[in-house]
């Protein structure tokens, strides 16, 4: 009798320790999925971001040909806006030389814009080649 109830005390024990490993390995590739996960959705987000950043560059560009510089230069401070929030959230240091490149003409671009000066088109026209460059990696 001692011996069956030994048998069935080892046999309850192997079972659990065997469905702890399982769970436990389960466990880890879920891990390793949400991981992959998380870094996916972190790259989308950047790219959204990007892509956001570039479409109200395009609008500014297209205010300025328009020669609207009031609404191009409600634009440019959005710009300069998102490219700071991008900057300071990035973990790629590509973009985030880019950027802080592009943060360096906000000063100028902004007081041509202010002036009506049609010479901020070339900055804004660089800043916007940079962009596409960098959206197209």
């Amino acid at each position: 009798m001692r011996q069956k109830l030994v048998l069935w005390f080892l046999l309850v024990l192997t079972g659990l320790v065997i469905g702890f490993i399982l769970q436990y390995s389960r466990l880890q590739r879920v891990q390793e999925e949400l991981s992959a996960s998380t870094k996916q959705l972190g790259s989308c987000k950047s790219s959204q971001q990007l892509a956001q950043l570039r479409d109200t560059t395009t609008m500014m560009y297209l205010e300025v040909v328009q020669k609207n510089y009031g609404k191009a230069g409600e634009y440019s401070g959005e710009v300069f806006d998102q490219a700071q929030r991008i900057a300071s959230s990035t973990e790629d240091p590509a973009l985030r030389n880019l950027l802080r490149e592009a943060l360096v003409t906000r000063d100028q671009i902004t007081a041509d814009l202010a002036k009506g000066d049609p010479a901020a088109l070339s900055e804004i026209q660089r800043l916007l080649s940079n962009l596409e460059q960098t959206a197209k990696y």
